[in-house]
């Protein structure tokens, strides 16, 4: 979810003039149309809400349920991209935002810095109302067996925690576009565009990347684990598998999720978080395994694999992007005319296609690799909790774990294959089909648990899966690297010769 909003995010920062709508559309009926979509969007979310409160009443098994739950909130994240999509261009909310301020301020030249937040903002308007409403849902289906339950502590805590969850985390990325943007507008000479990319987009970026951790801790209202018998459990599990952390944090959510992530780069600025209600529902034991879990995307260097796989790809399909623009205007030189009299506004339609076949490579590629990091990380969070014997049935309160997550037995397996059936009854997610959004990252609980019950079965699984994972990261790795050579390599070959 978080990506596909910074996708869509990311059309309103942009530098065009929006196209204007439909002859006769003034700016006043694009805000009406926006503000009727907007209660359509709730609207919808509403009944889902209603539907699934209905169906939890009859007899029908609380799986099937959650399965229906988490197609129509697929569906309706789907419909919500759509529609804001429709709301830009259909409605023309980018071209009323600028005609407004222009009307405003008759001599301005110059868009003022910031105005691409008014053009987003029908998106986090729309999903705030949804959320609004898929509060009951949630509190129903997190209810069953527990009717005073309260997830989140009330609707507008539910409402406060998925914006913080889902905006609040993808601000950093759009801030950096939206003051990058204005300042490359308002210097367009100091700041010509293919340099500021180079010099200013990119230090931010990397500022992001770096102290995110911080930022993260600020938006979610971290605190650390208190002392005790359990943060002592995990700070010599951290010892013993040799990870460094800088804390490990406890992440409020009143009661409503059962998670946990890392996040951090670097060693000395890096935190692991566990939510309130994994702390509260599951056993010592699991919190350890699943805090191994996040100690193998360290171990593993998963973030830095990320980072590299996004940026090369990034500048693949931003360089191939350009070099096809050049090869079109040889091929038909009628297009060059065209592009260049309709410069401010064409950019803005092309921008669909292209960020279409990102949104699809993404998806299908780094879906993939993803998928088979979170079963490395799966198989080091059974390590965490594993002796030297591969056949151990139960450890004891004498039983030694290995050191550098080197063991792996049944015991541990068993035990992480138990944290992640509480993770997904806990947070009412499908076992078998959560959703497509729930599980193009991490696949499905039930396929993770089988997959981790074949190790049990053939213990060399396990080796074989992680050599074939390593060849399809480097392969991936080199034909990145292949692609950027040789799409930069004419270019500088004439600058060299």
């Amino acid at each position: 979810m978080p990506f596909l909003l910074l996708l869509c995010l990311s059309l309103a920062c942009l530098p065009v003039d929006w196209p204007k709508p439909l002859e006769g559309l003034r700016p006043i009926h694009s805000l009406l149309g926006t503000a009727g979509l907007i209660a359509l969007l709730g609207g919808s979310a509403g009944w889902v809400a209603w539907r699934t409160r209905c169906r939890l009443q009859s007899a029908e098994p609380r799986e099937g349920i959650m399965r229906y739950y988490g197609r129509r909130r697929m569906l309706h994240s789907l419909a919500l991209m759509g529609i804001y999509v429709l709301i830009l261009y259909g409605l023309g909310w980018g071209w009323a935002v600028q005609a407004t301020v222009k009307s405003w301020h008759a001599d301005l030249k110059v868009m003022p810095p910031g105005i691409e937040l008014a053009i987003l903002a029908p998106l986090p308007l729309a999903l705030i109302l949804s959320w609004f409403f898929f509060y009951d849902a949630e509190q129903a289906l997190q209810a069953v067996g527990d009717p005073q339950a309260r997830p989140f502590g009330g609707r507008w805590r539910y409402v406060s925690f998925q914006v913080r969850q889902n905006l609040a985390l993808i601000a950093a990325p759009i801030l950096v576009l939206v003051v990058a943007e204005g300042l490359i507008r308002q210097f367009p000479e100091t700041l010509q565009r293919e340099r500021a990319e180079t010099f200013l987009v990119v230090p931010l970026a990397g500022s992001m990347i770096i102290f995110m951790p911080w930022v993260v801790r600020l938006v979610l209202r971290l605190r650390p684990l208190p002392p005790g018998p359990l943060r002592q459990r995990l700070e010599a599990a951290a010892v013993r598998l040799n990870c460094h952390c800088s804390n490990i944090l406890v992440w409020n959510t009143r009661n409503g999720v059962a998670n946990a992530m890392v996040v951090g780069v670097l060693p000395w600025l890096r935190y692991v978080l566990l939510s309130d209600r994994l702390l509260e529902e599951m056993t010592p034991a699991e919190v350890e395994a699943v805090f191994g879990h996040e100690v193998g995307h360290v171990k593993h260097f998963h973030m830095f694999y990320y980072l590299a796989f996004l940026i090369g790809s990034l500048a693949v399909l931003s360089r191939g992007s350009i070099l096809l623009e050049i090869k079109v205007q040889e091929w038909w030189p009628a297009t060059q005319t065209f592009l260049e009299n309709n410069r401010n506004w064409l950019p803005s339609w092309l921008a669909l296609p292209s960020l279409c076949v990102l949104a699809m490579y993404v998806f299908g590629i780094f879906g993939f690799l993803s998928r088979r990091c979170e079963r490395q990380a799966d198989i080091y969070g059974c390590r965490a909790v594993s002796c030297a014997q591969l056949e151990c049935a139960k450890h004891d309160d004498g039983t030694s774990l290995a050191d550098g997550g080197r063991g792996l037995c049944h015991s541990g397996i068993r035990i992480f294959i138990s944290a992640l059936d509480k993770v997904a009854s806990l947070n009412g997610i499908s076992r078998t089909r959560p959703g497509w959004l729930h599980s193009w990252q991490h696949s499905t609980i039930e396929r993770r648990v089988r997959f981790l019950e074949r190790i049990i079965a053939d213990p060399p699984l396990e080796a074989r899966f992680q050599q074939r994972v390593f060849w399809f990261k480097l392969v991936v790795l080199v034909l990145l690297a292949a692609a950027l050579v040789s799409l930069w390599w004419p270019d500088l070959a004439r600058r060299l010769g």
